[in-house]
């Protein structure tokens, strides 16, 4: 272990499946950068989500917090910006935060004034929301390309691929490169160690790659969705769900359209990032910086009938990439990590590796030691993944409002609806692509209650309580 301070890169991604990289297993996938940092590094194959959309699940990553008690509860509930989090204890110890691309810690939606910082000495903001004219669209404005930007944005559509027109210089991931390549030049100019949160709206939809990418990869020649569901056992809600993309999901062409265009912006992300690490190594940093990779929360693909994201907690909804690579020095070696791991270990693991303290009743658990050394498997027996929503649907004018927890073991995926009749259990040794839900099959009862049972005790296991003093 160098007495060095570690420099931290964190590579966070928007809307990406676990499945979407070569390295995870995807056939289709043109992703070598990322294959190259999981081969060097420690991949964690079943790393899940604290919250399946993205304010939520971001604001998990710094406080390492689940959303219950960071208060991020969904999209469009503002992260207290004096919340307790990683990037301000680090910056107490000197270090230099910066945050380059999407933040999403406060609402974008027609945004017109500065994100708030959350903490972070640099802010330069790129959301990929032509509502938010954050940096980067104020900087397309300046070259007359805004106006056409959003018109395509318009026209286009959320659910299908096209072909985004704008030039590949003026486009989000490579703006966030070039300003990346600037940070780093600072850093070494200056000398302080960093922390660096670098945040690509890509692969979130709308599913509009840029060229040369889009024409790689061809809807007949992709993999097809998973079906096969039996819907009369599936939830309420999963059943509305799945009639909102009937039309696409139905279609090989139309939704093998979708899929193509997804990984298309995958290969196209995997450059930029590509370009980082060279860049990263060209300002002689990678020797003492650990590198972060993950992405906030999945993305359905046509799978069970469905596209985009939560609330629905099948795992290309609700699991994650996840790779951290040490720097050479540390003589970390290169593993496949098996047990379960969540967003909120972020925070924990950061403050590890810093030899700071991480930020006060964080709920998750450090991943590596201060050395590096990986945690013993299985570290939990059990990962969590939480929802409150505003609405799902409203049907003969009642709004479904469900408070909805996940837990995942070695052999269940049990969610509850509170308040409700229904819920889910799915054998995840037998069924692993979740098409039968077992909530009320009648030799499955003891089951149901044993993990109801289980999924209270871990939500009072990781309540967030502040050590008791002597004096009272």
């Amino acid at each position: 272990m160098t007495d060095t301070p570690l420099n931290i890169l964190f590579i966070n991604t928007d809307q990406q499946r676990l499945d979407s990289l070569g390295c995870y297993g995807c056939e289709v996938a043109q992703t070598p950068n990322l294959d190259r940092l999981a081969a060097d590094g420690v991949r964690f194959d079943r790393c899940f989500t604290a919250n399946p959309v993205c304010m939520p699940a971001r604001a998990s990553w710094f406080t390492g917090q689940y959303p219950s008690h960071h208060g991020c509860w969904q999209n469009g509930v503002p992260l207290d910006p004096n919340s307790d989090m990683i990037q301000t204890r680090l910056k107490g110890a000197g270090y230099h935060t910066g945050l380059i691309g999407k933040i999403h810690l406060d609402n974008i939606w027609m945004r017109n004034t500065p994100h708030p910082k959350y903490g972070f000495d640099l802010l330069l903001e790129c959301e990929g929301d032509p509502y938010c004219k954050d940096e980067y669209f104020q900087w397309i404005e300046k070259h007359g390309l805004y106006e056409s930007y959003l018109a395509q944005f318009k026209a286009g559509g959320h659910y299908e691929r096209y072909v985004r027109d704008i030039p590949l210089e003026f486009h989000p991931n490579t703006w966030i490169t070039n300003h990346v390549g600037d940070y780093f030049k600072a850093r070494r100019e200056d000398g302080k160690p960093f922390f660096l949160s670098v945040g690509f709206f890509d692969p979130h939809h709308p599913f509009d790659p840029v060229e040369p990418y889009a024409s790689r990869f061809r809807a007949e020649d992709m993999p097809a969705p998973i079906s096969g569901d039996c819907e009369e056992l599936m939830t309420p809600y999963a059943k509305e769900r799945r009639k909102d993309y009937a039309d696409i999901c139905r279609d090989p062409a139309r939704v093998g359209g979708t899929i193509a265009a997804f990984h298309a912006m995958m290969a196209h992300l995997d450059d930029a990032v590509g370009r980082i690490l060279k860049a990263l190594e060209s300002q002689g940093l990678a020797e003492s910086t650990v590198i972060i990779f993950t992405s906030d929360h999945g993305e359905l693909l046509g799978d069970h009938g469905m596209l985009l994201k939560g609330p629905m907690f099948f795992d290309p909804s609700i699991r994650v990439p996840m790779i951290w690579r040490f720097p050479e020095v540390m003589a970390v070696p290169a593993a496949i990590d098996t047990g379960f791991a969540s967003s909120v270990d972020i925070a924990p693991t950061v403050a590890e590796l810093a030899g700071i303290q991480g930020p006060h009743r964080q709920q998750g658990r450090p991943l590596f030691s201060r050395e590096g050394t990986l945690r013993p498997v299985p570290a939990r027996d059990a990962v969590l993944t939480e929802w409150r929503g505003s609405h799902i649907h409203q049907k003969d004018g009642v709004l479904w409002e469900p408070a909805v927890r996940c837990l995942v073991t070695d052999d269940w995926k049990f969610v509850h609806y509170e308040g409700k009749e229904f819920g889910e259990l799915h054998d995840r040794r037998n069924d692993p692509c979740e098409l039968r839900n077992l909530w009320a099959d009648t030799g499955r009862q003891d089951v149901v209650r044993e993990m109801r049972d289980r999924l209270l005790s871990f939500i009072l296991e990781s309540e967030p309580l502040p050590t008791k003093t002597d004096i009272f």
